[in-house]
């Protein structure tokens, strides 16, 4: 029996499909998606990692255990899988240089990890020859390392016990910042020693008082995030983000306290990471 004319049609369309190289299908599929309404980017960045997808470092964990680390790995590897096209291998700590050196990006959650020289070498040369590095809350928590702050252009003092405070947007023109106004969290207010005079501010508070470990803090603006130029790389670094179970706390002998998730179920700090991802990814500018 004779084809019909739609069947004709129709086999002759999906021999077209078919016959498309890779690349061709990936343009084809960005196409599509576009004109459903999808963003460019997104549709750009999804054709892409059809056929060459990301390599992420995602480092998490402290000797310490003092925070959620479950939590962050399974929230920061979401975003990182909603992201589209990256793949991400999971470290405890920064040991393995040949990883550093050889991923897409870097993303982190650590705290009081000892980074050895080689490790710290490794760091700054993949920075150095564009990498970028994705750190957040803890992160600049070095256990006495003298060259991860000139890196990270910060370093971890101490911070009030965890409470309500607003947060500033300083920069609202940077393209991380786009349609986002000042909120509020509940959280950790990080005090940091600023390293090297050339961060960029996007996110501060005003705050002033007595941190753990008996310092004490005039009010002064406290970065929350910002970026930083390292070769032809750089940093993007988010001091919100604490979480913690009963049992993860600073010592173990001290008493459960309450289990606090931060900021993490606010829908700006979920655009923050989003965004985050994106960034260190190259999927937005510097």
């Amino acid at each position: 029996m004779a084809d019909s004319p739609e069947e004709r049609r129709e086999r002759a369309a999906l021999g077209t499909v078919l016959s498309l190289d890779r690349r061709d299908l990936c343009l084809s599929l960005a196409s599509v998606a576009a004109a459903l309404g999808a963003a460019p980017a997104l549709a750009q960045s999804k054709a892409l990692a059809m056929s060459t997808p990301q390599i992420a470092a995602l480092i998490t964990g402290s000797p310490n255990r003092n925070h959620d680390y479950d939590f962050f790995r399974i929230r920061l590897n979401q975003a990182l899988y909603d992201a589209y096209g990256i793949k991400a291998d999971c470290y405890n700590d920064y040991e393995d240089a040949a990883a550093i050196l050889g991923c897409d990006m870097l993303v982190t959650y650590t705290s009081q990890v000892v980074v050895s020289e080689t490790a710290s070498s490794a760091l700054r040369h993949y920075l150095e020859q564009g990498g970028r590095w994705f750190a957040l809350h803890s992160t600049n928590s070095v256990a006495g390392n003298q060259v991860l702050p000139q890196i990270l252009g910060t370093r971890f003092l101490s911070h009030p016990p965890y409470q309500r405070f607003p947060v500033k947007v300083t920069k609202p023109s940077d393209p991380l910042l786009e349609g986002i106004a000042d909120f509020e969290v509940e959280d950790e207010l990080y005090c940091m020693e600023t390293v090297t005079s050339d961060i960029e501010v996007l996110l501060h508070t005003r705050w002033g008082g007595e941190g753990f470990g008996n310092m004490h803090f005039d009010i002064a603006d406290r970065p929350l995030m910002y970026k930083r130029k390292v070769g032809d790389g750089g940093i993007l670094y988010l001091a919100l983000g604490h979480a913690n179970r009963p049992y993860d706390k600073p010592r173990p002998e001290y008493p459960d306290q309450p289990d606090h998730r931060g900021p993490w179920e606010l829908p700006v700090y979920k655009m923050l990471i989003q965004r985050g991802i994106e960034w260190v990814a190259k999927r937005r500018p510097f």
